[in-house]
């Protein structure tokens, strides 16, 4: 990150009484932090490093990203470098991936890698045999293991036994790394976003926005799809539901996003009649914007860590209706600022945003709810979790 100071150059490195939730205990505790993260696009995991390290910026630490590879597209963001141009992600790229990071920190050291994801985890425990620091790995989507083969489990039990400490988001995912192996320390912290995004946000004028650039009448019932176009994520479930809004049949659906499976919702959208009631915005840098200009945003993934769009939508104000996935029953205040279904059910989808867009004060309701329900995932309330767990891993690994 471009912190306004040079990178390897910190203040000293505190050994003084900071342990778990004692908050920040020693105003020179400085760390380098290597932030290690899948792809170099503004997605998801990329999008929580960047904000973690914005943040831990601001408490004084130095912080930098390093990615894998480019996007799924094969583009790349200039803010976030990468170790090389392979797209696809298989052991080959890992082990070249863990040979740029050796390189990297003899010329840029650092005290501890923060890996964001199995892909980071697995090239940072590489790079890290030997003499490399220490490495923290941030547990993203569940790591299913049950059809896994013999080959699969023993490769994870050296990665994990070669990992200092992880992160949870949730914790079932916490108690499926310890039941893969993991015997270092696991903390449960949330996902977050930097909440300042969002502050500024009026949903009257977003909405009024919006819906000028889609050309639409200033009362049109809008409905967000929001995520990367791939199969996890469902894309096609999201035009499934709108069009079984036939009781609203003004209600447009809005698709931000790109992928793979792009080409294939759009000729979905032709065949169900659709065209005039969705609108394809591909890749925006002003998502924030657009989760506040919505009425509701609908979750329609197959599989969830702890979404981040989820809580982007409720820092904006925008109410989720979400299928039971990961750790959104913690995201979303079920009932409040949304709604959880019971299960991966189309009909139960649209049955519940027709029923919120025919109820404008309950919208008014949840909408309020939700950005105060968003606080508890704020990344300055989640900073201060993550300079403990530091401080845990650099005392044990350094001494006190």
């Amino acid at each position: 990150m471009d912190t306004g100071r040079e990178y390897g150059k910190p203040g000293p490195v505190a050994r003084c009484g900071f342990g778990p939730g004692s908050g920040r205990a020693c105003e020179d505790w400085t760390v380098r932090i290597l932030h290690l993260v899948g792809r170099s696009h503004h997605r998801g995991a990329e999008r929580f490093a960047q904000d973690l390290a914005v943040e831990l910026d601001r408490v004084g630490h130095s912080n930098r990203l390093l990615a894998i590879g480019p996007g799924h597209e094969g583009g790349t963001e200039s803010d976030i470098e990468t170790l090389t141009s392979a797209v696809r992600q298989h052991p080959g790229v890992l082990l070249r991936a863990a040979l740029g990071i050796r390189r990297d920190l003899r010329d840029r050291p650092a005290d501890v890698v923060l890996a964001h994801g199995g892909s980071a985890v697995q090239a940072a425990v590489l790079a890290a045999i030997g003499s490399g620091p220490p490495v923290v790995y941030q547990l993203i989507l569940s790591m299913p293991s049950a059809e896994r083969g013999r080959v699969w489990h023993w490769w994870w039990s050296q990665v994990l036994a070669r990992t200092s400490a992880a992160v949870a988001l949730t914790r079932p995912l916490a108690t499926e790394i310890q039941d893969l192996g993991l015997r270092s320390p696991v903390r449960i912290i949330p996902n977050a976003r930097r909440a300042e995004t969002f502050e500024h946000l009026d949903r009257a004028e977003c909405a009024a926005k919006l819906r000028a650039e889609l050309g639409l009448a200033p009362d049109t019932p809008l409905v967000g799809f929001v995520g990367h176009f791939v199969g996890q994520k469902r894309p096609d479930v999201a035009v499934d539901v709108i069009s079984q809004l036939g009781g609203i049949p003004d209600a447009h659906l809005v698709m931000v996003g790109s992928g793979p499976l792009l080409p294939a919702v759009e000729a979905q959208v032709a065949a169900a009649g659709l065209v005039g009631r969705v609108s394809f915005l591909g890749h925006r840098q002003d998502v924030e914007a657009l989760l506040c200009g919505l009425d509701v945003l609908i979750l329609t993934s197959d599989d969830e860590g702890m979404p981040g769009v989820a809580i982007e939508a409720q820092m904006a104000g925008c109410p989720v209706v979400s299928f039971p996935v990961g750790g959104v029953d913690e995201v979303l205040d079920p009932g409040i600022s949304g709604e959880v279904l019971a299960d991966h059910s189309v009909d139960a989808m649209a049955r519940s945003v027709a029923e919120l867009l025919a109820s404008p004060g309950r919208l008014r309701e949840m909408s309020t709810a939700a950005r105060h329900h968003s606080r508890r995932f704020a990344m300055d309330v989640v900073v201060t979790e993550y300079e403990s767990l530091l401080g845990e891993v650099l005392g044990g690994e350094k001494g006190s």
